[in-house]
C-alpha cells in the first residue's frame, strides 16, 4: 500500500515521540524574583535578539505595579533605556517574552505596549503569572496510522455525464505582529481580518515545503523564537522571545497569548532577526523561522508554553499551477497546523495569495480547478472539479469554491479527517473560455408519452463560430400536457436541496455529505432537462423529501435529465414548451 506524498508530508514532523508533557507546575531553571520584591525605581535589564541570533541586553527601570481584574492579574510598568532602544525606536513587537532581570533574578517578560505612543514604556508579565499557563490541561497528540490511498478532461466540446475597564483593552497592544510570506497583499489583509490580528506582508515566494527539524536546540532566555500557523511556500507566523525553560525542556514565552486558542499544537521555531523596523504605530522585529524545535501546547492569557524536542502534526497542502498563456507549470506546497478552525480560515486565503503571486496579476480569465482531499477517513480520496470565469477576479472566484469545500470538510460534524492532505490543481488562462447557449429549438412541439424529445442547441464559444448539438430526452410514460424543456449552464437556476431546507431530511454522515457535494453542478456543464409537473400533489411532496443526489440519480436514469461536461465555462438559460400527448392518467 502506498501513502500519497501530500499525506506523507502531514506526517513528516511526527516521526518522534508525539506525547507532550503537561499537568505539573512550571519551575524555571533560572533563579526568579517574587513579585512582592519588585519595587518602583528598581533597575534591571531585558534580554532579547535584535539581529541574527545574538542575545543582547538593554537597561530598564521599574515605574509602577499595576493590578488587574483578569489575567494577567498584575503587570509591571517599565521604561526601557539605552542606545539599543534609541536605535530600535523603543520596545518592538517581537520583544514579547524578552526576559526581565533585576539583581540577576528573573522577574517576568515584556508583553505589552501602546501604539502611537512613547515606545520606551512597556508592561511586563510576572514570571509567576506566565507559569500559570501550565495550570490548564493540554491537548494530547497521537501518531496516526499510515493511510492507504488509491492511485484531463479532453478537448471535445461536450462529453455526456451519465451518472470593559480592562487595562489591556483599547490602546494597549500585545507586542506581536504576524508576518506573512509567499502571498499577496490582499490575502494578508483577508487573513488579518479572519484571525483578528495585525499582519505585515512580505514579498517573495516562501521557503522550502518542510522546515528542518532540530531535536537538540539548547536556547538561553532571550533567544528569538517563532510560532507558525503555516510554513513552506506560504509562511504565516509570529516572532517573539523565549522567556524561561525548566529542566524537562518545557518553556514559556511571549508573555501574552498568541491567538488565545487554549490547548494547541503549533510548531515552535528557532528564529533569526533580520532587523527591527521602526514605526510610529509600533516598531516590530523582522524575523524568519530557521528550524522547528518544539511544540507550543498552551496558548493562554499570560503566555504561551510548550515542549522542546517534540513536534506537532500538520495538514499538508500541495498546489500545481499551470499557466496556459506562459506555457509553464509550477508546483508549490505548504503545511498548516492541525486545527480545523485555523485550517478553514488560513488555507483558502493562503491559496488566494499564493495563486495571486504565481499568476503575477489580477483580473479577468478562466480557471479549471481540481481539489482532492486525502486522509484516514477518505481512504480512496475525494475530488471535486469545477471551472470558473470572471471579468474582474477569476482567482477570487475559484478560491471562493475552494473555501466552501475546505470549510465543509474540515469542519464537518461527523468525524476528524487526519492526517489530511489537500491537493489543488489549477489551470489558468487570460482567455475567456466561455460557452454561450444562444438558441434552443425542438424538433416537435408535440410528442407522444414514452417517446423522445429531440432538442437542438446552438452554442457559441467566446468570439468563435457557432456550433450546433442535438440531444434527446426521454418522456415518461405517465407524462401529459405542457412540459418545459430547459437548457442551461451548470449552476444557473440549480435546484435547491428542498428536503434539507424544508426539514424533511438531514445529512447524517460524512459519506452522505460528500455525496451531496458531488451532486452539485459544475460551471462547465450543459444541463438539458425535461421538467414534468407532478399530477398528484402527494407525489410532488414525496419528491421534495428526497435529497438532491437521489433526485438527480433518478432523473438521469429515467432520461429526463442529461448532463454534458465541456471545456468551457457555460453561460445561459433557455426554456421551451413541449406538449406531451397520450400519457397515463
Amino acid at each position: 500500500m502506498k501513502t500519497s506524498k501530500t499525506v506523507a508530508l502531514a506526517l513528516l514532523l511526527f516521526f518522534l515521540n508525539p506525547s507532550l508533557l503537561w499537568g505539573s507546575p512550571f519551575l524555571s531553571s533560572t533563579p526568579t524574583m517574587p513579585l512582592g520584591d519588585v519595587r518602583p525605581g528598581q533597575r534591571g535589564e531585558a534580554r532579547t535578539v535584535l539581529s541574527g541570533e545574538e542575545i543582547v541586553a538593554f537597561p530598564l527601570e521599574v515605574v509602577s505595579i499595576l493590578q488587574r481584574k483578569s489575567r494577567p492579574n498584575t503587570l509591571i510598568l517599565i521604561r526601557a533605556e539605552g542606545p539599543l532602544i534609541e536605535k530600535t525606536g523603543g520596545i518592538a513587537a517581537g520583544m514579547s517574552g524578552s526576559p526581565v532581570f533585576i539583581e540577576g533574578r528573573l522577574v517576568g517578560a515584556i508583553g505589552y505596549g501602546w501604539n502611537f505612543s512613547d515606545h520606551r514604556l512597556g508592561l511586563v508579565t510576572p514570571i509567576d503569572e506566565m507559569a500559570g499557563a501550565w495550570n490548564w490541561p493540554a491537548t494530547s497528540t497521537r501518531m496516526p496510522d499510515p493511510v492507504p490511498l488509491a492511485g484531463s478532461e479532453g478537448d471535445t466540446l461536450l462529453e455526456e455525464v451519465l451518472l470593559s475597564d480592562d487595562l489591556l483593552s483599547g490602546d494597549v497592544e500585545e507586542q506581536m505582529v504576524l508576518l506573512s510570506d509567499g502571498i499577496s497583499a490582499r490575502a494578508s489583509s483577508a487573513l488579518a481580518s479572519r484571525l483578528g490580528v495585525r499582519i505585515e506582508g512580505l514579498s517573495g515566494s516562501g521557503g522550502e515545503a518542510a522546515l528542518p527539524v532540530e531535536t537538540d536546540w539548547k536556547p538561553l532566555p532571550g533567544a528569538a523564537v517563532g510560532v507558525l500557523l503555516a510554513w513552506g511556500d506560504v509562511s504565516l507566523g509570529a516572532t517573539g522571545t523565549l522567556t524561561a525553560l525548566d529542566g524537562a525542556g518545557r518553556f514559556v514565552a511571549f508573555a501574552h497569548p498568541f491567538l488565545s486558542r487554549g490547548p494547541v499544537a503549533y510548531p515552535l521555531t528557532r528564529s533569526v532577526v533580520h532587523a527591527v523596523v521602526p514605526s510610529l504605530e509600533a516598531p516590530f522585529k523582522l524575523g524568519e523561522a530557521k528550524a522547528i524545535v518544539g511544540t507550543v501546547t498552551q496558548d493562554r492569557p499570560q503566555a504561551i508554553g510548550g515542549q522542546l524536542g517534540q513536534f506537532p502534526p500538520a495538514v499538508a497542502v500541495s498546489v500545481t499551477f499551470r499557466d496556459v498563456d506562459m506555457r509553464r507549470e509550477l508546483k508549490k506546497g505548504f503545511q498548516v497546523v492541525n486545527d480545523p478552525f485555523i485550517v478553514s480560515n488560513v488555507v483558502p486565503e493562503a491559496l488566494l495569495g499564493l495563486l495571486d503571486d504565481l499568476w503575477g496579476r489580477l483580473g479577468e480569465g478562466t480557471v479549471r480547478a481540481s481539489v482532492r482531499l486525502e486522509g484516514r477517513n477518505l481512504v480512496e480520496g475525494w475530488t471535486r472539479k469545477n471551472m470558473f470565469f470572471s471579468g474582474s477576479d477569476v482567482i477570487g472566484a475559484a478560491v471562493g469554491d475552494i473555501r466552501f469545500l475546505t470549510e465543509l470538510v474540515t469542519l464537518n460534524p461527523f468525524r476528524e479527517i487526519f492526517p489530511l492532505g489537500i491537493d489543488v490543481d489549477v489551470e489558468i488562462t487570460r482567455e475567456p473560455r466561455v460557452l454561450f447557449i444562444e438558441d434552443v429549438t425542438l424538433k416537435d412541439k408535440e410528442v407522444e408519452a414514452g417517446k423522445k424529445v429531440e432538442v437542438t442547441v446552438k452554442l457559441r464559444p467566446y468570439r468563435k463560430d457557432l456550433e450546433t448539438r442535438t440531444f434527446s430526452l426521454d418522456v415518461p410514460a405517465e407524462a401529459s400536457g405542457p412540459c418545459e424543456v430547459v437548457v442551461r449552464g451548470g449552476g444557473i437556476a440549480e435546484p435547491e436541496q428542498e428536503s434539507l431546507l424544508a426539514g424533511w431530511r438531514s445529512i447524517t454522515d460524512l459519506e452522505q455529505l460528500l455525496t451531496e457535494v458531488d451532486a452539485k453542478e459544475s460551471n462547465n456543464e450543459v444541463i438539458v432537462e425535461l421538467i414534468v409537473p407532478p399530477k398528484d400533489p402527494l407525489s410532488g411532496a414525496e419528491e421534495e423529501q428526497k435529497l438532491l443526489s437521489e433526485v438527480k440519480s433518478e432523473r438521469l436514469k429515467e432520461g429526463t435529465l442529461r448532463i454534458f461536461r465541456s471545456n468551457y465555462y457555460v453561460e445561459g438559460l433557455m426554456r421551451r414548451i413541449v406538449t406531451i400527448k397520450g400519457g397515463n392518467p
